[in-house]
């Protein structure tokens, strides 16, 4: 069985990378991507509570293309729509 998990686990490590992705993806400086990868660590130090629910399937299509956009994971738009809301 632990044979199992291990190709499981060596197959999610692994990024696949279409040929378009590679032609659409952006270059940045090397300064940019520290600046980048730096907020990426400040956010994973604070706690969260995973949760699951049903969205109507326009709204996460829509929240897909803006997350892309946004060059941003699709939960920091959910937890920043969901900080002004409460506001």
């Amino acid at each position: 069985m632990s044979k199992v998990n291990d190709i499981k686990s060596k197959m999610r490590s692994q990024k696949h990378i279409s040929p378009s992705f590679a032609l659409n993806e952006e270059v940045l400086p090397e300064e940019t991507k520290e600046r980048l990868d730096s907020g990426r660590k400040e956010e994973k130090k604070r706690d969260r509570k995973r949760v699951s629910f049903d969205l109507r399937t326009d709204l996460h299509k829509e929240l897909k293309m803006q997350s892309l956009l946004q060059e941003k994971n699709i939960y920091l738009l959910i937890e920043e729509a969901l900080e002004q809301y409460l506001k």
